[in-house]
């Protein structure tokens, strides 16, 4: 089988969108292969929309904010657009159409995509080698984060990951290591579906639940610019008094390769 692919760069959270229609039961091994011979951080499956601009189905049938940005610069390179445009696309592991304005911005695009909100946000305890630490929990569509002190260290959270999300439970499960002195995350993400543990340049759903935790700790509205590995993505977590109402994140994308690969 031939497959078809655009390599992006949302914050430097390096993504490979298959446009080759492909059966699901394909997904995983086809997303191995693409990530071994390719080179990047996730693979999204581009697929028929049922009413919407698009349909995007990620390898683990996880939710990913960046991967939808990306997807609807694709969409609007497709269609030569110049202005702030507006798509309405379907992404996996979110039960609702999600919305992104994109446009472009230089060589790049400039997209804000409105995110989902958290459907529970808590405290966890987790074993440790250094002992039961609490830290929060925040509950997305199709993805749930954990926000970290620093200094668990990358092999340990490797290792724990895994059996973290036996009790967790979540289609996929981010580490976020948050620096508050200087609103900075290196993000890790584990998808128990693919079995792939990925050190994330940028994370758009960790920049969103990092905006909702702050936002609840604060009970006050939060626009803050979250750094990563990648760059930033800014977060906007808006409240209707005690409820957290909107969340969206804003990052740039850049379009690196299209290419076809015999698998």
């Amino acid at each position: 089988m031939t497959i078809d692919y655009i390599k992006l760069s949302p914050t430097g959270n390096i993504t490979i969108l298959v446009t080759t229609q492909v059966p699901r039961q394909h997904h995983v091994e086809i997303a191995s292969a693409l990530l071994h011979r390719v080179g990047g951080e996730q693979v999204g499956f581009i697929e028929h929309p049922f009413g919407t601009d698009a349909r995007l189905q990620m390898m683990g049938g996880e939710f990913c904010g960046n991967a939808t940005m990306s997807l609807c610069a694709i969409l609007a390179r497709e269609r030569n657009l110049n202005e702030p445009t507006n798509f309405v696309v379907e992404v996996s592991g979110c039960t609702a159409p999600v919305p992104c304005t994109i446009r472009r911005d230089g060589d790049g695009w400039l997209g804000a995509v409105r995110m989902p909100l958290p459907r529970q946000i808590s405290t966890v305890e987790l074993d440790t080698d250094g002992g039961p630490l609490r830290v929060p929990l925040v509950e997305m569509p199709g993805i749930a984060h954990l926000i970290l002190p620093l200094g668990l260290g990358a092999m340990q959270l490797r290792h724990r990951l895994p059996e973290w999300n036996r009790r967790i439970r979540a289609d996929a499960l981010g580490a976020l290591a948050w620096n508050e002195a200087t609103s900075t995350i290196d993000p890790l993400v584990y998808v128990p579906s693919t079995g792939t543990i990925m050190r994330e340049h940028g994370c758009g759903s960790g920049s969103a639940a990092v905006g909702c935790w702050l936002s609840e700790r604060s009970m006050a509205d939060i626009h803050a610019d979250i750094r990563q590995p990648g760059g930033v993505i800014t977060v906007d977590a808006r409240r209707a008094g005690p409820t957290l109402a909107s969340l969206s994140i804003t990052g740039k994308v850049a379009v690196l390769e299209e290419g076809q690969v015999a698998i």
